[in-house]
C-alpha cells in the first residue's frame, strides 16, 4: 500500500479503545521458538517505513506509523496526561485472545536479540488496542535501539498460522525528533483539567492569593492555545453569613476581581461573561465552617464549540 493510502487510512474516524488487561512482564517468549512454520507477517520495508509526526501543538502530539496491510500505530501525548499507544488494526488482522508484545532484532542486527515487553488479552477486535504508558515507553526505547516492537499471536491449533505485526525503526528517528519537539511545547493541563475550576475566599475577603493567580495564569495560557474556546463564564458566590445585600456585593466583587485579572493577563473582555449570585446557590452546608468556605467561591468555566463530526 502506498504512502497516499496510508495517509487516507490515518484520516479514518477514531474508534473507542478496546478493553484489555496487561499480563506479566516476565512472560516467556517460547512462542517464537515453538511457532508453526507458516506465519502471516506484517511489517514495512525500507520504502514502507512510514513514520509521521503531527504539527507542533500545545494541546496534543501524535507520532503515527503505518504497518502495510495491517493498520496503524499511534503514539499519543495529550497535554496534562502521560503518553499512550493505540494500535488500530484492519478488521480480522488479529483474533480475540492473547497477544504477546515483544521487541525483535531486525534482520540487519541479529545480535540485538529479542526482548519480552508483556502481553494483552483481546476481548474484541472491533476497537484499537490501547497500550499503557510503561509499555509505550519500552516500545519507544526499543525503536531508539533499532529493534522492531511486534504484536505476536500463536494459536494452540497448529493449523492456524502465527500472526506477527512489527513496527520498523526505518525512518523512525527524524519523525521521533519532531514528536519530541512537539512534546516540549505541551501545556501542563488539558481541557478536562482546566475547563471548570474554582477559587475560594476567606470570610469577607475578595482578593486573589498567589496560588489563585497561578491557577488563572494557567487558564489564560490554555484559552490562548485552544481555538475552540468561545466563552469563559465567571460566576461569583458567597456563603449565608451576613445580609443578602452584602453577600451579593461580595460575590460581585469576587467575580469582578477574577475578570479584571483575566483581562489584565491577556484575555479579551468580549470573551468573558461575568455574573454574581450572592448566597443563592450553595454547594455545601452553610451550617459548617468547611461548608461556608466552599460556598465562598468564584467558578470559571470554559465553553467550547460543539464538537460534532460526521460518522461517515
Amino acid at each position: 500500500m502506498t504512502a497516499q493510502q496510508a495517509s487516507e487510512y490515518s484520516s479514518f474516524p477514531k474508534k473507542k479503545p478496546a478493553k484489555h488487561w496487561l499480563g506479566s512482564l516476565l512472560a516467556p517468549c517460547l512462542l517464537l521458538m515453538a511457532a508453526p512454520a507458516a506465519a502471516t507477517n506484517w511489517q514495512g520495508g525500507y520504502q514502507d517505513g512510514l513514520w509521521e509526526a503531527s504539527e507542533p501543538s500545545q494541546l496534543q502530539c501524535e507520532l503515527n506509523h503505518y504497518i502495510p496491510d495491517f493498520g496503524a500505530a499511534r503514539f499519543i501525548h495529550r497535554s496534562g496526561e502521560e503518553i499512550r499507544l493505540e494500535i488500530d488494526t484492519f478488521r480480522h488482522a488479529l483474533r480475540r485472545g492473547r497477544v504477546d508484545l515483544v521487541a525483535l532484532a531486525p534482520d540487519w542486527q541479529p545480535g540485538l536479540g529479542t526482548r519480552n515487553l508483556g502481553y494483552y488479552q483481546l476481548e474484541t477486535t472491533d476497537y484499537p488496542l490501547e497500550i499503557g504508558t510503561q509499555e509505550t515507553e519500552l516500545i519507544l526505547e526499543s525503536l531508539r535501539q533499532g529493534r522492531m516492537p511486534s504484536l505476536v499471536q500463536t494459536a494452540a491449533d497448529e493449523r492456524v498460522q502465527r500472526r506477527r505485526a512489527s513496527m520498523t525503526p526505518v525512518r523512525f528517528h527524524q519523525a521521533f525528533a519532531d514528536f519530541q519537539a512537539c512534546q516540549a511545547q505541551l501545556l501542563p493541563v488539558n481541557y478536562d483539567q482546566i475547563g471548570d475550576i474554582m477559587i475560594n475566599f476567606n470570610v469577607g475577603n475578595n482578593s486573589l492569593s498567589a496560588a489563585d493567580r497561578e491557577k488563572l495564569d494557567l487558564l489564560v495560557r490554555y484559552v490562548h492555545a485552544d481555538p475552540e474556546i468561545e466563552r469563559v463564564h465567571v460566576d461569583g458566590h458567597s456563603d449565608s453569613t451576613g445580609t443578602r445585600t452584602r453577600n451579593r456585593e461580595l460575590s460581585h466583587e469576587r467575580a469582578q476581581n477574577v475578570t479584571r485579572y483575566l483581562v489584565a493577563r491577556g484575555l479579551s473582555e468580549d470573551l468573558i461573561t461575568t455574573q454574581f449570585h450572592g448566597q443563592r446557590y450553595p454547594i455545601a452546608d452553610n451550617r459548617t465552617q468547611d461548608g461556608r468556605y466552599k460556598n465562598r467561591r468564584v467558578t470559571i468555566k470554559l465553553e467550547r464549540e460543539l464538537d460534532i463530526r460526521p460518522l461517515f
